[in-house]
């Protein structure tokens, strides 16, 4: 298979899509928001808890399908090997600046403080002032971790495992990664509850609490173990879609595997219960056949029915430009929570100028909008924001601008 999967750009842009509606619900967190759009308070699927492995398993199906095509062109290993270092060192330190939103916020910050301080801009850069109780964006309390960071993770392992090993032993190694992961969750002394499990432990020895999302962090060191198991379901499905077998047998597969693993993964979470937080065996499994089955549909439409048409096109435009759209969209948020109009003592931030205008009241109170039903107000906001980071790459794309690693 030599031409370009139309269905993985597709299914890559309506993730990135989704990330973003989801990403800025959270704007408005008193409001009643949709419930599958929202993340599971703790154990628990609903369609929020897809995205983020989605496009996990993504990066593994196009780390295959790229390392593929380099390595049929003779491309050295170790020319492969700096090219994937560098990529997962620009992926870890653009989490670090829009993920965390460390230098993102600190220059934000430096432009309109939040409260009046002593400490100049670069001596809270180091460390937060201690006069005052209000967050400050600081090296002394950077998040390490986070999602662009565990993707990066997630990338380096699974292109070094591609380069060096065939597709067997890569299916064994995600099936040893996610039983060592259950075993290693189910140790005595610890609970799967915030704060309780291994997890947590070993980021608080290793990371410090200071440099986590709170007294653990969604995207533990030892969750990246599971997260791994996910990119290789992803490679595998690229080695699936790389062989020499016609298109219908691949549909079969795809469709067949991913109603496989959603029955092993639910059956698996009645004893390691589904969990995004921990990114639980069950839950690798379980959002990896939704993977499957989602990528099969749009691959039997796309790639094997040829249907197209204009209404395809606004995915594509994501998923041509999904770092654009993704740290994009970050640093939007960010800007409209920190950046205000005024003065340090007296000011409106951004994000309150534009509810006002757009719902007649401030955005802490934007639940209580009458004239809506109260879920809309949110969802609103958040296909705004699409639409604005959608066209916004459908104008790259005609261009062929694509920002890339």
């Amino acid at each position: 298979m030599t031409e370009r999967l139309v269905s993985l750009d597709i299914f890559r842009g309506l993730t990135i899509g989704a990330m973003i509606l989801v990403n800025n619900l959270r704007t408005w967190s008193d409001a009643p928001r949709f419930r599958q759009l929202v993340h599971a308070q703790w154990s628990g699927c609903t369609l929020a808890d897809l995205i983020f492995p989605f496009f996990v398993f993504i990066v593994g199906v196009t780390t295959v399908i790229s390392l593929d095509r380099r390595l049929q062109k003779g491309e050295s290993r170790p020319r492969l090997y700096k090219a994937i270092l560098i990529r997962a060192a620009v992926l870890f330190f653009l989490g670090l600046v829009t993920g965390s939103w460390f230098i993102v916020g600190w220059l934000f910050q430096s432009l309109c403080p939040p409260v009046v301080t002593q400490k100049s801009i670069w001596a809270i850069f180091l460390s937060p002032p201690t006069d005052t109780n209000v967050w400050f964006f600081s090296l002394a309390n950077l998040r390490i971790m986070g999602i662009l960071q565990r993707i990066a993770l997630v990338y380096l392992a699974v292109a070094i495992l591609v380069i060096h090993t065939r597709w067997r032993l890569q299916a064994i190694l995600a099936g040893a990664l996610l039983l060592l992961y259950w075993g290693l969750m189910s140790l005595p002394g610890f609970e799967l509850q915030p704060g309780k499990d291994l997890g947590a432990f070993i980021d608080r020895a290793v990371l410090g609490e200071a440099h986590m999302w709170r007294t653990w962090d969604p995207e533990s060191l030892l969750g990246t173990l599971p997260a791994i198991a996910t990119g290789l379901a992803g490679a595998l499905t690229g080695h699936w879609l790389r062989s020499q077998r016609d298109g219908p047998r691949k549909l079969i597969g795809l469709l067949g595997s991913g109603v496989l693993c959603i029955v092993v993964g639910w059956v698996w979470g009645l004893v390691f219960p589904l969990n995004k937080f921990l990114w639980t065996s069950s839950y690798a499994v379980y959002t990896a056949g939704f993977a499957l089955i989602f990528l099969g549909f749009w691959y039997w439409l796309v790639d094997l029915r040829r249907f197209g048409g204009i209404w395809l096109k606004p995915a594509i435009w994501l998923g041509m430009n999904p770092l654009l759209a993704y740290c994009g969209s970050q640093i939007l948020f960010i800007a409209l929570h920190t950046l205000y109009i005024g003065t340090v003592t007296q000011h409106t931030h951004l994000i309150a100028v534009i509810s006002q205008a757009l719902f007649g009241v401030n955005w802490d109170i934007i639940g209580q909008t009458a004239w809506l039903d109260p879920h809309w107000p949110a969802m609103v906001w958040a296909l705004l924001c699409l639409s604005f980071w959608t066209l916004l790459t459908g104008l790259f794309y005609r261009q062929r601008i694509f920002l890339k690693i």
